[in-house]
């Protein structure tokens, strides 16, 4: 039996293609869950910055609202890496999301009470952008998770997903009155 240089080069290809792992798409719902069990982890440790503040430097609640956006969009990456939930992964999605949702409530209600001391200390503006930041990451991430459930199920799961922006939500309407003011038009002639 005769090879060729061509025969050697196919079969050398085609070892090789077979020896190399093909890269596999995670496709479960213990990613989606993790990232937002990963998040509510983060929620907790906003939670305890804000229930210890007592006035002053708000340089914890800031470094740990940072680690959550930071969480949040690490946590859209990922699940954007994952190809398309079954109908029973996306079933199983309400429980841990609404967990989430209802552990933002709580902070979202700590920081409320908070709210006082942070704009005496001057940092309102920067709770309320801090917060919109929040909000625009989970709504990120909520439409991922989204893109991720069969069609016949994204209306509901839209719903369900936007629970948690919602409830960050809260917190911006909360903190409206101390948006930045907008820059006085340089266009008014005198």
């Amino acid at each position: 039996m005769k090879f060729s240089v061509f025969s050697l080069l196919t079969l050398g290809l085609a070892v090789g293609s077979l020896a190399a792992p093909t890269p596999v798409e995670e496709r479960d719902l213990p990613t989606v869950t993790g990232v937002l069990t990963n998040i509510g982890t983060k929620v907790d440790a906003l939670g305890s910055a804000i229930q210890a503040y007592n006035g002053g430097s708000v340089a914890k609640l800031q470094q740990a609202s940072d680690n959550l956006v930071t969480a949040i969009n690490n946590g859209n990456k990922k699940v954007s890496g994952t190809a398309a939930l079954s109908s029973g992964d996306a079933l199983g999605l309400p429980g841990p999301v609404n967990d989430l949702k209802n552990k933002i409530s709580t902070v979202i209600t700590k920081l409320d009470g908070k709210k006082a001391q942070i704009v005496k200390a001057g940092k309102g503006a920067q709770t309320y952008n801090d917060l919109t930041q929040q909000k625009a990451a989970a709504k990120k991430l909520s439409d991922t998770i989204v893109s991720k459930v069969p069609k016949n199920l994204q209306s509901l799961a839209g719903s369900i997903a936007g629970g948690i922006s919602e409830a960050i939500n809260t917190g911006v309407k909360d903190f409206a009155d101390q948006a930045p003011k907008k820059a006085l038009d340089h266009s008014i002639r005198i």
